[in-house]
């Protein structure tokens, strides 16, 4: 069973997710999602970040779709998105690694100046890219940042990004990614 706050990041992320903010998730919003993020780095169409972006985000559609569309219209309602990542998180221990791929996909396109690590600026970017505001984002790079040297590397995203779906503890990495907990 999910806690609370495992529960508030999931229904968190399907907002994120639905990006017409219709109540589904479908393929569209996911690719509104990639594209949003590619767009605010500027990554062109033909470039790598681009394509490597576009492909992450297809395959957490495809993990998604194939967990939660259990009617098969090829839309999600966060129902079925709780549930399948509930059970998802509980039964398989490779679960997030879609979603890990994904955050490693979004990190290297975030990092526009190639130095291994995302600083709040590229945060605060990243997240305004898939439609969260500025201050969400603050607040998960002050957590995320957990040896406060002022940045964030790929091992703390890494963490994050999977503690974002398993926290149960306010204060710890992640679980504060998508703003429902204070450390």
């Amino acid at each position: 069973m999910l806690s609370e706050l495992q529960l508030k990041n999931i229904q968190s992320m399907f907002d994120v997710l639905d990006q017409d903010g219709n109540g589904l998730i479908e393929r569209e919003d996911l690719t509104s999602v990639g594209e949003g993020i590619t767009e605010v780095f500027a990554h062109e169409e033909s470039s790598p970040h681009h394509a490597a972006v576009t492909k992450a985000y297809e395959a957490w559609w495809e993990q998604i779709r194939a967990g939660a569309d259990a009617d098969g219209d090829g839309r999600i309602t966060r129902e079925e998105f709780v549930a399948a990542v509930e059970k998802g998180l509980l039964s398989d221990p490779n679960y997030l690694d879609v979603i890990a791929a994904a955050a490693d996909t979004i990190f290297d396109a975030a990092d526009v100046n190639g130095d291994g690590v995302l600083n709040q600026t590229e945060v605060v970017a990243l997240y305004s890219g898939a439609g969260v505001g500025a201050a969400a984002a603050i607040g998960a790079f002050k957590q995320i940042d957990t040896n406060g040297d002022g940045s964030i590397s790929r091992e703390e995203w890494q963490q994050s990004v999977r503690g974002a779906f398993t926290s149960t503890d306010p204060g710890s990495t992640g679980a504060n990614m998508l703003g429902n907990a204070s450390s």
